[in-house]
């Protein structure tokens, strides 16, 4: 007793005088040679040398015949799109004069149940087209494409699947949609009014001024109908046109800012601006036409220069009410002859107070009649007068403000902005051609094509990690590039801040740029700067790079193209390609497709909520696999499909169904550590959850087997990017929820290199990212294992931060059972350290240019200096903070203290930083600032010394069929014996269990080990929360069921059968009772593992109960006893 006495003193006194010196407690190197454990346990040292041991060809990339391939192949699914463009104009113009006014067309609001289409991504009719017309037009003005327009659409369909919808749109109004589909809205769906209708009527841009009287004679139904039409006038305009808006009464208004007398490019910002001014208005006070008109010719006369070839046209709306001031025919006269009779006026007369002196006043305004032809020729505008305002007659005749008459019937397409589809949600491009009839208008015809299709070269672009390519108008503006949003992007909006310096910030870029907009080819070597991902946008911000380049740049030559394409890449670029990789086994390629492939069925497992095969690993492809990607990606595949895949890797068949010869080689350099995984991996590791591997060049391949989404590509997931970014660290995410029921999970990867990487002449070339999942419980355990001091939670916490500030361990994710929602950074949790970090410049803010929202968006970096490399100690705030080294991690050593720790952020860790404003004190949430940004000129007033943030990883369409009740009935794909374990260091040990400390309602219980599917976070979530049977404990339990299983089945026999089985029953009872054994019920008992001393622990080597005491009746099958004969 007395010698117990003395060693907890000394403990004690100990400990004390560790809490007053700065001795170093903690030591990132322990926890750095645990990840590397892990790492090694998932694979990374044996798939490494495999790789060393491969061959590999350095190719010296050509640049300038790089882009003008990739140009060819843009410029050649133009040319294709005209063609069907052409051929659709011939049969609406061939045909013009059999249309009829009745139709047996179907009515595209009309619901009907059409099938799913992949390449439509809707429910269509291939067979047929659909009809819509607004409401207000009239039936008799409605005539109806022949059948011979269809079999056109039909036939472009066939020979051209690059091409998305096509459509005509008439100038009665009727608009026709091949294929046809559900559509709403036909009723106010006017194709008149749509960009892609008004920009086939002119080649030039144009500037629009809006004059609207809001005089009190205005109010009601007159102004409202006034407002409505001016809206529908924006939505006609492109951002190649500009507008400018005024209002009057005695007195003339423009909107404020620099909207006040400079026309605007039509943004959406613009007309959302413009939109809320009119809405804005109401109509008070007399009238005066004068001041109205001279401060619409203010725009007019401050944009112009003399040489800038805009049409300029004013849509001057009015009542009619008396007008008092100058005459208007004399301003507009001095206005417009300052202008050489440039601008062109159209007048609408509303209502049922316009008299004969008005409406010849309002004709004489768009015949401009005292105006002088030898200041410039004197173009008449239309002046319409519509009596009845509750139709939407002034709507329609100011949205076709343009000439009809005048539309050149071109046989060039115009080609509109890329915009948000409605049916699949990505950004498309539609390309028109006017069609006439006897050298009049009569409407247009158009056809989208995908914006990812289009460039699909770009988006898979395999020229090295620092190669990339952006696409250009006439215009400056940026068709692709990195730092747009991703045309693939199904969550992304309609962009408008495209201008090509927004991206490119090179000193003599340019150059580049003024020789691609003339439409000529070049090379140049800049310095630049890249941009690179470090995760997730928002949270973890981008890394940037100086590179030594070379500009490479080329037109895309097609019908209406005015496109340049420019190729960047390193200096002296190679790219480094496996060759000749032999075949692996017969099982190098089991695709993930299990309702097109054939599983080994015997193996077919549940692996927490997933149907899966614990047989082999499966593989998923990409389009990075496909030599044509969309071809892969617009077509279903089949079982037939899938047979090819496998035959061709298997050496079956010699025919490549358009695999690239680089991932043929992927598949099979891969395919060994399907046997790792099954053997030393699962032998060592049982605690990883899933295991995977997924290359360059679009191979993806996970244990144990499943089926990944179709849309699935990891080069656009932030775990990969950031380990990307990372090259040669463990890379350790922040914990999440596992989608497929592991519960709270955290990823380590590794990139895998070429050659090595330090050997045969390789460099820092990715070829792989090799990643695995664990169990958050598994990390703090083992934290609490190899750092003592860890376990001791009530004077100390310990935190693990990435190297952007968030946490990745933190004693609130194991004391809260609510799931994980969002990464939290430090600034949330820990106030105190943070102040003191960003004070020691440990941990900074680094802000980037997030172009589209007008935002200076920061995030945080974790980075130690030079006097710091190997931590820091600070005792007055009460935490020690050591790197982890080879990793993207920093551990942190925490004394608790009773005093309040204020966090620097009191917001909630799921807002959006994009949402929450940066205020004064450093230590602040993750946050942005406003930056000047000039709306009239659409681009920012100041863009030097912040870097473009770059957009956020896109959202893919998802299509896959559901798994249901595919794995209800199967056992676990691996034997977890969670009831054996009775400590919870051991039950954190094996991914399949958890530690079970309470119920749902947070009533404590005997804490066991059981599944995860059952005590997820700690919480049973079954109605039995009790620890269960391990092994032979489970022996009697099962032989009392089977006895009352043949006692029931035995019920409808003789009476002296049933004595005979009561007797036999009672006596197997008794002896049940005398013999049984309730070890299992204390959940102190230990099996076979002395517990005293956590330092003895290797914590990756598990005790393996689920080999010594598994039996045939646990479920399992036999076949998986023994994994290594597998």
């Amino acid at each position: 007793m007395v010698l117990r006495y003395f060693v907890v003193v000394f403990c004690v006194v100990n400990f004390e005088t560790m809490e007053r010196t700065d001795a170093q407690q903690i030591n990132g190197d322990i926890l750095a040679v645990e990840l590397n454990k892990v790492a090694d346990y998932v694979g990374r040292s044996f798939i490494q040398e495999r790789y060393r041991t491969l061959n590999y060809n350095d190719i010296l990339t050509n640049g300038e015949t790089e882009s003008r391939d990739i140009a060819g192949e843009i410029g050649g699914r133009l040319v294709k799109m005209n063609e069907a463009l052409i051929k659709l104009k011939h049969e609406m113009e061939s045909t013009y004069e059999m249309m009829t006014s009745s139709s047996t067309y179907q009515d595209c609001c009309v619901h009907r149940d059409y099938p799913h289409n992949l390449h439509f991504r809707a429910n269509v009719s291939t067979d047929m087209f659909c009809y819509s017309k607004p409401s207000y037009v009239q039936d008799t003005n409605i005539k109806y494409p022949t059948s011979d327009v269809l079999n056109t659409m039909k036939s472009n369909y066939r020979e051209n699947k690059n091409i998305q919808f096509q459509y005509v749109a008439l100038k009665s109004g009727l608009y026709i949609n091949y294929p046809a589909t559900n559509l709403i809205g036909c009723d106010t769906y006017d194709p008149r009014f749509r960009p892609y209708f008004v920009s086939s009527t002119t080649s030039t841009p144009r500037d629009v001024v809006l004059v609207l009287e809001m005089s009190a004679s205005m109010r009601g139904d007159k102004l409202n109908e006034a407002k409505h039409a001016a809206i529908t006038v924006m939505e006609t305009l492109s951002v190649n046109d500009r507008i400018g808006i005024v209002v009057f009464n005695d007195k003339a208004q423009s909107p404020g800012g620099c909207y006040g007398d400079k026309l605007a490019p039509v943004t959406q910002t613009t007309k959302q601006y413009l939109k809320d001014f009119i809405n804005a208005r109401d109509g008070t006070e007399g009238s005066n036409y004068a001041e109205g008109l001279r401060k619409a010719f203010t725009y007019f006369r401050y944009n112009f220069n003399g040489e800038d070839f805009r049409d300029q046209i004013m849509l001057f709306v009015s009542d009619g009410d008396t007008s008092t001031g100058d005459n208007p025919l004399e301003v507009i006269r001095d206005e417009n002859h300052r202008l050489q009779n440039r601008v062109v006026i159209n007048t609408y007369g509303i209502g049922t107070g316009l008299n004969t002196q008005v409406k010849h006043l309002l004709q004489n305004m768009t015949e401009q009649t005292l105006n002088n032809n030898t200041y410039g020729y004197i173009k008449a505008g239309k002046s319409v007068f519509i009596a009845d305002v509750k139709t939407s007659y002034l709507r329609e005749a100011m949205g076709t403000f343009y000439d009809y008459s005048s539309i050149p019937i071109s046989q060039t397409p115009t080609f509109t902005q890329a915009y948000k589809d409605y049916f699949t949600k990505e950004f498309v491009m539609t390309g028109c051609l006017p069609a006439g009839y006897q050298g009049s208008f009569i409407g247009v015809v158009c056809a989208d094509i995908l914006l990812s299709e289009l460039v699909s070269e770009t988006l898979y672009l395999q020229q090295g990690e620092n190669s990339y390519v952006f696409i250009i108008d006439g215009n400056e503006r940026a068709l692709i590039h990195p730092l747009l949003p991703d045309p693939r992007d199904v969550n992304a909006s309609d962009y408008d801040i495209n201008n090509i310096y927004n991206f490119e910030t090179a000193g003599d870029v340019p150059d580049v740029i003024s020789s691609m907009k003339k439409g000529m080819s070049g090379s140049k070597a800049l310095v630049t700067t890249i941009i690179e991902r470090r995760g997730v946008r928002l949270l973890d911000g981008d890394l940037q790079r100086t590179l030594d380049a070379v500009f490479y740049w080329t037109p895309i030559v097609a019908p209406g193209s005015n496109f340049s394409l420019c190729l960047v890449m390193e200096k002296n670029n190679t790219i480094t390609v496996l060759r000749d990789v032999p075949r692996h086994g017969a099982h190098d390629f089991v695709y993930h497709r299990w309702d097109l492939t054939t599983w080994p069925a015997i193996s077919n497992c549940r692996h927490f909520n997933r149907f899966a095969t614990k047989a082999t690993t499966t593989v998923k492809l990409t389009p990075d696999a496909f030599t044509d990607p969309y071809e892969y990606q617009n077509v279903a595949e089949t079982e037939s499909k899938v047979q090819q895949y496998a035959d061709y890797i298997s050496g079956v068949i010699s025919t490549n169904p358009g695999f690239k010869a680089s991932a043929v080689n992927s598949i099979r350099a891969t395919a060994p550590i399907e046997g790792f995984w099954k053997t030393e991996s699962s032998r060592n590791a049982p605690y990883l959850v899933w295991r995977y591997i997924m290359t360059e060049d679009g191979v993806e391949r996970i244990f144990p087997g499943v089926r990944l989404t179709d849309d699935y590509n990891h080069k656009l997931r932030p775990w990969y990017r950031r380990t990307v970014a990372l090259k040669k660290m463990n890379v350790v995410s922040a914990p999440y929820e596992d989608s497929w029921g592991s519960g709270k999970v955290i990823t380590l990867s590794r990139s895998i290199l070429k050659k090595g990487g330090t050997t045969h002449g390789g460099s820092d070339k990715i070829e792989a990212v090799l990643g695995t999942d664990f169990s958050i419980y598994y990390f703090n355990q083992m934290l609490k294992d190899r750092y003592p001091i860890c376990a001791n939670t009530t004077t100390h916490s310990c935190i693990v931060i990435d190297n952007s500030g968030f946490l990745v361990m933190h004693p609130f994710y194991i004391e809260t059972t609510s799931p994980i929602d969002s990464s939290i950074h430090i600034t949330y949790k820990e106030g105190r350290i943070s102040r003191s970090l960003i004070k020691e410049e440990i941990m900074y803010r680094q802000p980037c240019r997030d172009t589209e929202n007008k935002k200076e968006q920061f995030t945080y970096r974790v980075k130690l200096p030079h006097k710091h490399l190997t931590g820091i100690m600070n005792s007055a705030e009460g935490y020690e903070m050591r790197p982890v080294t080879g990793s993207n991690l920093f551990l942190i050593l925490k004394q608790r203290k009773t005093s309040q720790d204020l966090p620097c952020c009191s917001e909630k860790s799921s807002a959006s930083p994009s949402s929450l404003e940066c205020g004064t004190d450093k230590c602040s949430c993750l946050c942005f600032k406003n930056q000047d940004f000039n709306d009239c000129e659409n681009k920012y007033n100041n863009i030097d010394g912040i870097v473009p943030c770059n957009p956020k990883l896109p959202t893919l369409v998802s299509v896959s069929t559901p798994e249901g009740d595919k794995n209800k009935y199967l056992s676990t794909c691996f034997p977890t014996d969670c009831p054996c374990r009775k400590t919870e260091s051991e039950c954190f040990r094996t991914s399949g269990c958890s530690w079970c400390t309470s119920t749902m309602s947070g009533k404590k219980v005997d804490k066991h080990c059981d599944l995860k599917e059952s005590c997820p976070s700690k919480q049973c979530v079954t109605q039995s929360c009790t620890s269960k049977c391990c092994g032979a404990e489970c022996v009697s339990v099962a032989d009392s069921s089977n006895t009352a299983e043949i006692a029931a089945g035995s019920a409808g026999g003789a009476f002296v059968i049933i004595v005979i089985i009561i007797v036999i029953i009672i006596v197997i009872v008794c002896k049940r009772r005398s013999n049984q054994d309730d070890t299992y019920l204390d959940p102190t008992s230990d099996i076979g593992t002395d517990m005293s001393s956590r330092e003895s622990i290797d914590y990756t080597t598990p005790t393996n109960y689920y080999i010594k005491n598994m039996s045939v009746s646990s479920g399992d099958d036999i076949g998986t006893m023994d994994i290594d004969d597998e």
